[in-house]
């Protein structure tokens, strides 16, 4: 379950939206940055986010059925999004076969290698240093995103499979199996797989406490800064 599903899915329940909750257990659900806007009633900037719930072909065929839950899903992205100083700009709900999710997964690994881009990576830290004071929370999971980027765009690179279920720190341990840092000239081999050992334990370890920071800092239902 990804991070932003998990997120709605957590919050549906302590809301006692079980049925909702029930009813994005068997979705996909993704978010797109759009723009940073201002807020009407302050000079604080906000984040604007389209985002697509993907549903089972069988279950979209009668969404209507579903209005409750999909209104109860609907709101508790809003509402989350709110906690976290993100605006929902748009959600859409669209069909898709659970027999064409590899498919689908391998379509959003060929896009993460097109947005990895130095623009898009220069955006994404322009993002972070802004909102470091106002909105910690965003910038610390923006980090985590692209961090995650990075990371499938290497396993990507090197042919190696991904499982939509991996975590950040699975996705780094993986990543780091992929990453040759060794010289080509050099006189203590040891030494130098000791360093370059120490320099990739180290990056999981950053990586481990922003995942940390970012599930224990802005992400719980009623949070307050």
């Amino acid at each position: 379950m990804s991070e932003l599903k998990g997120h709605i899915f957590d919050w549906l329940i302590e809301l006692e939206e079980e049925k909702a909750a029930n009813l994005l257990n068997e979705c996909e659900i993704d978010q797109v940055y759009i723009d940073t806007l201002f807020r009407m009633d302050s000079d604080v900037e906000t984040y604007m986010y389209e985002v697509t719930v993907s549903v089972p072909l069988k279950i979209h065929r009668k969404i209507e059925e579903y209005a409750k839950e999909t209104s109860a899903i609907e709101s508790a992205i809003t509402e989350a999004g709110q906690a976290d100083g993100i605006y929902v700009k748009d959600i859409s709900w669209r069909p898709y076969l659970k027999s064409e999710h590899k498919k689908q997964n391998d379509k959003k690994a060929e896009k993460i290698t097109e947005l990895l881009t130095q623009e898009y990576v220069n955006k994404q830290i322009r993002l972070m240093n802004k909102s470091i004071e106002n909105n910690p929370h965003l910038a610390l999971g923006i980090s985590k995103e692209l961090i995650e980027t990075c990371c499938k765009h290497i396993l990507k690179e090197a042919g190696k499979e991904i499982n939509k279920d991996w975590d950040v720190a699975k996705l780094v341990k993986e990543t780091n199996k992929q990453i040759d840092l060794m010289p080509f000239e050099v006189e203590n081999i040891e030494l130098a797989k000791s360093s370059i050992a120490k320099i990739l334990g180290g990056f999981s370890t950053i990586t481990h406490g922003i995942t940390e920071l970012r599930n224990s800092y802005g992400t719980g239902h009623g949070h307050c800064t």
